[in-house]
């Protein structure tokens, strides 16, 4: 079997699994966990320290640390992506036209900017397109 072919099944297995009842399953448990946190930050039920270690509970939560910053995205759809577009800088995007730029050189990080409809409902916690209750971004700097 040659790379080509490999691949090709390779990116067969990930589809299927994505597609499985048990992605589904794990989809829907992060979407719970991430509008449960929400409701708790908006109602002031955990600080931002509670609110990352909260966060950091869900298995299914996308955590990356580069840098100084140490980040979790809960209930990661489809299209979330982090990136960086410099040495420095982390991007999360919802693939949406919703996002963070977070200056990971800082000490500590910050975010830098946000863009689309990004609603701030802590100090460490941004709902990216607020409207959903999903792309819940907890941040440790």
């Amino acid at each position: 079997m040659n790379w080509k072919e490999q691949l090709d099944k390779a990116v067969a297995a990930v589809k299927e699994a994505a597609t499985s009842e048990n992605a589904r399953e794990i989809a829907g448990k992060a979407r719970a966990a991430a509008v449960s946190l929400v409701e708790k930050v908006k109602t002031g039920a955990v600080d931002a320290a509670g609110t990352f270690v909260e966060a950091n509970r869900d298995p299914s939560a996308l955590s990356v640390r580069f840098l100084n910053a140490d980040l979790t995205v809960l209930s990661p759809a489809e299209g979330i992506s982090i990136t960086r577009p410099d040495a420095a800088t982390l991007v999360v995007d919802d693939g949406s036209g919703n996002g963070l730029v977070i200056n990971a050189a800082a000490d500590p990080a910050y975010v830098a900017e946000t863009i689309g409809t990004v609603s701030r409902l802590s100090g460490n916690t941004f709902d990216l397109g607020q409207e959903d209750g999903i792309n819940v971004v907890v941040t440790k700097f």
